[in-house]
């Protein structure tokens, strides 16, 4: 075995503590036989991730059936040609890859065992051919399923249509889309998110809210999250928001407390706006269960809350950097298509983003909309004053001397 795919695999799964399972370290190297054959000719930059990719394909393909800790990749290439690399050797590798000999998922000779075990239990045997080990049902077991539980009962056997019906006599939620959630709970995000032209991040905010509110997908018991549903929404859009639109910064309090106060405004707004479909609800609320008032110090509170019981630190969070991630090959593209080298921003979360390796900075650029609307703002004032000195003061009160006339 290839001692570099097994340190690969290692570097891939950080958390992963025992032994490498062997299906996954031999369909690594397989994926890296077959890419050489594949894909022989690759760029200088993409060949020295060759194995790195193929190890992270295996690790994708392999992650349920093994039950694999989470991945945390960390490509010896810049992103962009990684993720390039990635997709273009994910779609030409087959996706049953095996070492010649060997089960794709067991040790040599595995498949002959399946074989011998199918044979034993009759399961491998030609039609017509009796099986030696094939056991005949006696009467009393064949017609187990048919007594009842207790003595006195009609043996009846169950019939599976009542079964379903009983199941689901009762919806399990009072949600009419099927799902734990409020039924305000996904338009009201879709509103919130459009309405502060951030629709790039809804599916983020909507897998917090999920997380949190629903966790195992049943509705939580926690009394301060069903108390506070709309002052938590408010709260999680503002993480995500400031998380992507400006990565690694200290946000500039008066733009926050401005997005906080569009936040509540817009929650408000949304309430009073969106018809929602009640159907198939319990509660004759309109579908607004568990809605509550917002104010600015609640989405504080809930800022704090969450922070305090490490919302932040479930895997729905890495969703924000994956955003962040295509937002920087988005900056990268839009850079190598500008002939000029010129880097005229890319829009994000509802602001301008831009390289940070570029001159062209937020506080540096004196003719964005936002400079304008100040400029025209300091011109108006200056020009008032300027018309009240003209004017003069009050004759009365002034003698006609000049001063600075001797």
């Amino acid at each position: 075995m290839n001692r570099s795919i097994e340190q690969t695999l290692l570097s891939l799964l950080p958390t992963h503590n025992s032994t490498l399972p062997q299906p996954l370290t031999e369909l690594a190297s397989s994926l890296l036989a077959q890419s050489r054959h594949r894909a022989s000719t690759l760029k200088a930059d993409e060949e020295v991730a060759r194995p790195y990719a193929c190890a992270h394909i295996a690790c994708d393909r392999l992650k349920i059936q093994l039950n694999l800790p989470p991945i945390d990749p960390r490509p010896p290439i810049p992103p962009r040609i990684y993720k390039r690399l990635y997709n273009h050797l994910d779609s030409i590798l087959p996706a049953t890859a095996a070492t010649p000999g060997r089960t794709p998922g067991g040790t040599p000779g595995s498949k002959r065992r399946f074989r011998d075990a199918e044979r034993d239990n009759g399961l491998g045997a030609s039609p017509g051919t009796p099986s030696r080990s094939r056991i005949t049902p006696s009467k009393d077991r064949s017609l187990a399923q048919f007594r009842a539980a207790g003595p006195g009962t009609p043996n009846k056997p169950s019939t599976p249509s009542k079964l379903r019906l009983t199941s689901s006599k009762k919806p399990s939620s009072s949600s009419s889309n099927g799902t734990p959630l409020p039924p305000w709970m996904r338009p009201t995000v879709r509103f919130l998110c459009k309405e502060l032209n951030t629709t790039q991040i809804g599916p983020v905010i909507m897998a917090g809210v999920e997380t949190i509110v629903t966790p195992h997908g049943k509705r939580t018991t926690d009394s301060w999250i069903t108390s506070n549903l709309v002052p938590l929404l408010g709260a999680l859009y503002l993480i995500v928001w400031k998380g992507v639109t400006f990565p690694g910064k200290d946000l500039d309090q008066e733009r926050y407390i401005r997005a906080r106060k569009d936040v509540v405004t817009t929650l408000q707004k949304a309430r009073s706006t969106l018809t929602l479909p009640t159907k198939g609800t319990d509660i004759d609320d309109g579908g607004w269960e568990g809605w509550t008032g917002v104010k600015v110090k609640d989405i504080d509170n809930a800022t704090l809350h969450i922070n305090r019981h490490g919302w932040l630190e479930s895997d729905w969070a890495h969703g924000i950097e994956d955003l962040i991630a295509q937002n920087a090959d988005a900056i990268d593209e839009a850079m190598e298509l500008d002939g000029n080298g010129n880097d005229n921003g890319v829009e994000v979360g509802g602001g301008k983003v831009r390289r940070a390796d570029t001159m062209f900075q937020d506080r540096y650029d004196y003719l964005s909309e936002r400079k304008k609307q100040e400029y025209a703002v300091w011109k108006e004032g200056i020009l008032s004053r300027i018309k009240e000195l003209e004017r003069g003061p009050p004759t009365a009160d002034v003698m006609d001397i000049d001063p600075y006339v001797r």
